[in-house]
């Protein structure tokens, strides 16, 4: 325990035994997982999040992609499409429904990344969200085409809302919300950790970033730190969206427990 009460630290074992790590014995008990991603030019994330939800254990998994990736990836019935603006083959307004249709069908949905910077994902997602009724979590790109109307969709969501996003990220969202602590990427750990604390007693979200060398995840005011020296992730595989999926995997087994514990949990896990 730290010197705040707010603040804990987990070492190699769990601060949390009572999460449960391992898959549900029943498939129909594991839960749906819908995975949104990707573009024309790059969807090779997406693809390794499916995997990765299946190797875990997603009882069923499904991925939607923009039209415009279609000839190039194979035809399964776990892939499905939506929508691509036709000039940058990127989600646009015109994918909301089906992006809305899908999430009904899910348990989970992960936005995976890839999706290209662009004014008009920038609008579909933000619709997405306020209408989305499901948890979901953000990370890789998708955390900057949300982020310029989160003030827009934070405030409506009822459901969780995840995001693992890095420091320039979270100072972009921060300062988007007009939030009035300044974070800086060379500001102490326990600074970070008091803004982090104080945030998300305002704002219904749970974060988890990296900063001198701990990952740090911080909801409802509660905020847990974990060594990087101390589980397997690297710098690089902290981003790859594997971390991602395992942690609303995990969050979705364990719906009954608060995510913050949830994710702490799933970083002893490893990169599956």
């Amino acid at each position: 325990m730290s010197d705040y009460d707010y603040w804990e630290k987990q070492g190699i074992t769990p601060l949390y035994p009572e999460v449960d790590l391992e898959e549900p014995e029943q498939r129909r008990l594991a839960g749906k997982i819908l995975i949104i991603g990707g573009n024309k030019n790059a969807f090779f994330t997406v693809a390794n999040a499916m995997s990765v939800a299946d190797k875990i254990g997603a009882g069923e998994v499904r991925v939607l992609m923009p039209s415009s990736v279609k000839g190039q990836v194979p035809v399964t019935p776990e892939v499905y499409f939506a929508e691509a603006e036709k000039s940058s083959g990127v989600f646009g307004k015109a994918a909301v429904e089906e992006m809305l249709l899908q999430a009904d069908w899910a348990d989970m949905v992960v936005l995976i990344g890839d999706v290209g910077k662009n004014a008009e994902t920038t609008v579909a997602m933000s619709e997405f969200l306020r209408n989305c009724n499901k948890p979901v979590f953000i990370t890789r790109d998708a955390i900057d085409v949300v982020t310029p109307e989160v003030a827009d969709w934070s405030m409506l969501r009822e459901a969780e809302t995840s995001l693992l996003l890095t420091m320039p990220q979270l100072q972009k969202l921060l300062r988007t919300l007009y939030y009035p602590k300044v974070i800086t990427l060379s500001m102490p750990t326990n600074q970070l950790i008091e803004s982090l604390h104080k945030f998300t007693l305002s704002y219904h979200m749970t974060l988890v970033t990296f900063h001198n060398e701990q990952i740090i995840i911080a909801q409802n005011g509660n905020v847990i730190t974990q060594a990087l020296s101390d589980v397997e992730w690297t710098q690089l595989t902290l981003w790859n969206g594997t971390l991602a999926v395992q942690m609303a995997l995990i969050g979705l087994w364990n719906s009954t427990i608060d995510n913050y514990k949830c994710f702490a949990s799933t970083l002893l896990i490893g990169n599956k």
